[in-house]
């Protein structure tokens, strides 16, 4: 499902504070199967080794070595960038036109597949134990959840991720064929 010419689609990632980095692998998995056009990684969010990385070297290694176990080859592939500040990235994109959608479960999220999507599209994931920050909330254009039909209450982020992602991807191809 590459978009027309192996051009990205008009969406866009936040990462904020992600602790797992599995789960940051993961999610350049699913940044390389929907083409993304950046994968923003915020916080405590763990990202791949850069030349130069203030990082101390052991954190910086283990950081490269476990995400590119679960990425499998992707990392090269997605343009990524590392923030420290999620709200400044949020707001960046907000200012340029940007929809940000917060996947995340909340009083007033909606169901991802009955959300109105306006290209472009940031979709920013949260932390898997708290979730997205409320002042990242509060600037979100809208909220959605993905239904859970069992007792487990939510689903992995990079899976909830995947499964948001392609169906953005899904609309955004259904619309430019109209």
């Amino acid at each position: 499902m590459r978009a027309a010419g192996g051009f990205p689609h008009p969406l866009s990632v936040v990462c904020d504070n992600v602790r797992s980095l599995a789960n940051v692998g993961m999610i350049f998995r699913v940044c390389d199967a929907v083409r993304v056009e950046r994968l923003y990684l915020c916080g405590i969010t763990g990202y791949p080794l850069v030349e130069g990385d203030p990082r101390p070297p052991w954190v910086a290694a283990r950081a490269g070595r476990e995400i590119a176990k679960t990425a499998i080859h992707t990392v090269g592939d997605v343009p990524w960038v590392y923030r420290q500040n999620a709200i400044g990235v949020v707001r960046e994109l907000k200012e340029r036109g940007t929809q940000i959608i917060a996947l995340e479960q909340t009083i007033e999220s909606v169901d991802y597949a009955q959300a109105g999507y306006h290209f472009p599209v940031c979709v920013v994931i949260g932390h898997e134990r708290t979730g997205v920050e409320d002042p990242i909330l509060e600037l979100a254009d809208l909220a959605v959840e993905i239904p859970m039909f069992g007792p487990g209450h939510s689903l992995n982020v990079a899976m909830a991720f995947g499964i948001c992602a392609y169906e953005i991807v899904r609309r955004y191809l259904a619309n430019a064929e109209t």
